[in-house]
């Protein structure tokens, strides 16, 4: 079994990047400091209601969350649950779904107090195709060649559905325990209740055309279930607004999502077929959403990253808060060492051609990348042409994670009002 690094406490902010790092933008905008969503330019808004904002996409990244621009930050011992389990920061992995409400502090930062992990599926594989697994009878897309993935193998499937019921998975990740879960629309025909490829025998009926999440025994392709309840994202019904990742596809006023949330959408934005995209909406106070803006994101999570797991391992560790040693990581914003994670050994992509810039001066905060002097992995060659809302990109990254220019080097799409 291949071990997996974990997240080092001494990351403080070593976090998540939600929701895509290239990405084209449509529909409605709304005004405020448009610096983007680990790059796709969603804008920020004000977000003045007491609510705070809430996220659901997939982590991308180990740094502090960013979302629009912002850092979300969070205590060391901040309460992480994975499916409803206890955990702790040691346990967040690229790939994984997360469910985080945000509060803005007087000082404009935002902090969050709890980190929620949901899986999509947790079940044993019971087939193996090139490309893909069948997990409790849901078709998963993933590519990964792990050893362990074997028939009868336990595994948690985190990524995100589309309307055909097919999740396009952004980790596999083996499990130790034998529990049953799923999440998903569910729907009835004929044979009765099922989500995706699994029939649920005791489901309760009046939550046919909803999310739901159920576990429970399964024995022949059909769950017994034990516990099933509605997913419609009611933790975050006191919200000022919402961010939430997914699939989704126009039916009439509304953007339905793979994975069965319902975003009413009075806007022309028509996606192509079916669209990644990151929805910025309010709660309708029903369990539903009213949609302020879209955004598509071009490239599934983990595309950009070196598989389902954190940045290798340095040499020597780093300090709290200044500069990391020889192979160390830096602390806070500070430089790491030479050697350490994304050293010039493990170069970062280089800036995105063509793409527009949607931050101040290339990036999120300064040029080139996501914060000053700051990045993940030597830097590549500058940004596309001058674009939408910002100077041009700086020079290419110098570097280990910490050093100069931004995440994937200079440029990151940065370009000219």
């Amino acid at each position: 079994m291949t071990k997996r690094p974990v997240l080092s406490r001494r990351a403080l902010l070593a976090g998540l990047w939600l929701a895509g790092s290239s990405a084209l933008a449509w529909g409605q905008t709304r005004k405020g400091n448009d610096q983007g969503l680990g790059g796709t330019g969603l804008t920020g808004g004000q977000d003045q209601g007491m609510g705070g904002t809430g996220i659901v996409g997939v982590i991308q990244r180990f740094g502090s969350i960013f979302v629009n621009g912002e850092r979300v930050s969070y205590a060391p011992n901040v309460p992480v649950r994975i499916d409803g389990e206890a955990a702790s920061v040691k346990a967040l992995r690229i790939g994984q779904l997360a469910r985080v409400l945000a509060q803005r502090d007087a000082q404009g930062v935002l902090t969050t107090a709890r980190i929620d992990v949901v899986s999509e599926v947790t079940g044993p594989i019971e087939a193996i195709r090139p490309g893909e697994l069948t997990v409790l009878g849901q078709t998963v897309v993933s590519p990964g060649q792990e050893s362990w993935r074997k028939v009868g193998a336990q595994v948690a499937v985190f990524g995100l559905r589309r309307s055909d019921g097919v999740i396009v998975a952004s980790l596999v990740d083996l499990r130790s325990t034998s529990a049953n879960r799923i999440s998903g629309l569910l729907v009835r025909d004929r044979a009765g209740l099922s989500i995706g490829g699994l029939k649920l025998a005791g489901a309760d009926p009046t939550l046919v055309g909803r999310r739901v999440q159920a576990e429970g025994r399964v024995a022949q392709g059909v769950m017994q279930v034990a516990h099933v309840r509605p997913d419609d994202l009611k933790e975050f019904a006191r919200a000022s607004r919402l961010l939430v990742e997914g699939y989704v596809q126009r039916v009439g006023s509304d953007l339905q999502f793979g994975s069965g949330y319902v975003a009413r959408d009075n806007s022309r934005f028509q996606p192509s077929g079916e669209t990644r995209v990151v929805v910025d909406a309010v709660p309708d106070g029903a369990g539903g959403l009213r949609v302020e803006a879209v955004q598509a994101v071009s490239r599934f999570p983990g595309e950009s990253v070196r598989g389902p797991q954190a940045p290798p391992r340095s040499q020597g560790p780093g300090g709290a808060s200044g500069p990391g040693g020889p192979g160390g990581q830096g602390g806070g914003n500070h430089p790491g060492g030479p050697n350490g994670m994304g050293a010039p050994s493990n170069p970062g992509a280089p800036g995105h051609q063509g793409l527009p810039g949607f931050g101040r001066d290339g990036g999120m905060n300064s040029p080139g990348g996501m914060n000053p002097s700051g990045g993940f992995g030597a830097g590549g060659p500058p940004g596309g042409p001058p674009g939408f809302g910002g100077s041009p990109g700086g020079p290419p990254g110098g570097g280990a994670f910490g050093g100069q220019g931004g995440f994937g080097g200079g440029g990151g799409g940065g370009g000219r009002r």
